[in-house]
């Protein structure tokens, strides 16, 4: 379906609005990124305090003393814990108040997070203010794909999207650039201003207009679709808004409670084959270990090459993780879903166990281990990184969205918190060696399984994307006209769409 049938000029125009409306939630990942790697310069600040340095550092060490291994554990991981209650709370939130609502009532909360963290005079303190800075991650990561998919059209929704591996690379990168010449809380201080300004910049982005049609605000939610999308597209606002009419008709003649509306949930294949793909997804992420290069990078290259290049390593991977960053951005432009995933997933499969193979047996050391991890770094950005994030904003039902959302982004993060606490006691008791081929293994089965399970949604509508899941139709229609099943799209006639729709909303 095509939006705009206008000149290049209101396209363009229509985009700018859609970036403006994303760009709230875009510096919230910037700021999550923030929290990501403070840790990184802030535990070795407060470990080389000394009596001769400044009256800062001479207080800091009055407060905090020497931090014990339990304790640095804790000030890394805090940030990491309240990650999924977030999410959970983030998809009720999208729900109750609105996705814009959402984003800029949790801003101000991070805002104190990072605050408490500036202010903080013990461990304790430090503790809290990264736990609350983790639990407004999780808030922001749950709704920002929902906000982005319901407020831009196809063909930038990917883009926007796929940005915020480059957002979380931004951040990571400013955070460790203030840290090495500011001190902590400086920095700290630094960083509690982008929420300050994501909140504001929110100001002027729009409400997601379907949102508001679930809440009945029709006058609202059309003023909201022709900023975003043109007036050229208010026929499909009306495809939408009949319905809308047609389930609070069918409402209003049976009223349902929550629990029989989460039943019916956990009961439809249009939430559980979702729910599944997204889980699939995010486990295969995260236990094929994208994220342990961020919090080990420095202990993982002394094990598996020369300790002496590892801090120069480290600064290369952290280059080539904001240059692949920038360059999947385009990538998702032009590129099938399905295609980014298999060669990133195969990738890491493939460099993972190869890595593994040069550790046992000794092969190529120093170069071969360090070569392969640039490589690893590099392919993660291309598929599975960003690309669950994005398919909670696409393959979920509006119905659904809020709850399949927050669900599958904590479920993620769950799997974030268990493979960053395992990483250490894998290295101990498997090697290197050992733990590298799980990650190579996780990500080769779960790859397979997604090749034979994970649809196709490049330029297609999100009511497109539905078809999918429609069994009988996608079967039926697949058979006439010989297209793969991860090909099939709708067909443009409304009547059949709006059935569709129909049977997805009841």
């Amino acid at each position: 379906m095509t939006i705009y049938e206008n000149n290049s000029d209101t396209k363009v125009k229509l985009h700018l609005r859609q970036l403006l409306t994303g760009l709230g939630s875009l510096l919230g990942a910037v700021a999550s990124g923030m929290s990501n790697g403070y840790s990184a310069i802030l535990l070795p600040q407060l470990k080389t305090i000394s009596s001769n340095e400044s009256s800062y550092e001479s207080t800091d060490a009055d407060h905090f003393g020497e931090l014990n291994i339990d304790q640095e554990s804790w000030i890394a991981a805090a940030v990491v814990l309240p990650l999924t209650p977030g999410c959970w709370t983030g998809g009720f939130m999208a729900e109750k108040f609105g996705r814009k609502m959402s984003v800029m009532l949790v801003c101000p909360v991070y805002f104190v997070g990072w605050l408490i963290i500036g202010l903080a005079n013990g461990v304790t303190s430090l503790i809290i203010g990264r736990l609350l800075s983790g639990y407004c991650m999780g808030v922001l990561a749950s709704i920002f794909p929902i906000y982005v998919s319901e407020t831009s059209d196809p063909l930038l929704r990917g883009i926007l999207l796929g940005a915020v591996s480059l957002t979380l690379a931004i951040g990571t990168l400013a955070c460790h650039a203030m840290g090495t010449w500011l001190h902590w809380r400086t920095t700290a201080y630094i960083c509690s201003v982008l929420p300050i300004i994501c909140s504001i910049v929110n100001i002027y982005g729009k409400e997601s207009p379907l949102w508001l049609l679930g809440k009945g605000k029709m006058e609202e939610a059309k003023r909201c679709w022709i900023f975003l999308y043109g007036i050229e597209s208010l026929e499909e606002f009306s495809l939408l808004e009949t319905t809308r009419l047609t389930e609070i008709s069918r409402k209003k003649t049976k009223k349902r409670s929550l629990l029989r509306s989460l039943r019916k949930a956990w009961s439809s294949r249009y939430f559980l084959r979702p729910f599944g793909i997204v889980c699939l997804y995010f486990f295969t992420t995260q236990f094929a270990g994208s994220n342990v290069t961020t919090f080990y990078c420095v202990e993982m290259l002394a094990d598996v090459s020369d300790p002496a290049y590892a801090y120069l390593i480290t600064l290369t991977i952290d280059a080539i993780r904001l240059i692949f960053s920038v360059l999947v951005c385009v990538l998702l432009k032009i590129c099938r879903r399905r295609t980014m995933t298999f060669i990133s997933g195969f990738g890491v499969a493939i460099t993972m166990l190869s890595l593994s193979v040069c550790l046992t047996f000794d092969i190529g050391r120093p170069w071969s281990p360090m070569i392969l991890l640039v490589i690893y770094v590099a392919l993660l950005p291309l598929g599975l990184i960003p690309l669950p994030w994005m398919l909670c904003g696409e393959l979920f039902p509006r119905k659904y969205r809020g709850l399949g959302s927050g669900l599958t982004s904590g479920f993620g993060f769950i799997c974030f918190f268990a493979v960053i606490k395992t990483m250490p006691p894998m290295m101990e008791y498997i090697k290197a060696e050992g733990t590298f081929a799980v990650y190579g293994f996780v990500a080769l089965i779960g790859t397979s399984i997604l090749y034979f399970v994970l649809p196709e949604t490049k330029n297609k509508t999100l009511q497109e994307i539905q078809m999918f899941f429609d069994k009988k139709s996608h079967a039926s229609r697949a058979q006439n006209v010989d297209i793969p099943l991860n090909e099939y799209t709708s067909s443009d006639k409304n009547e059949e769409l709006n059935k569709k729709i129909s049977h997805d909303n009841e």
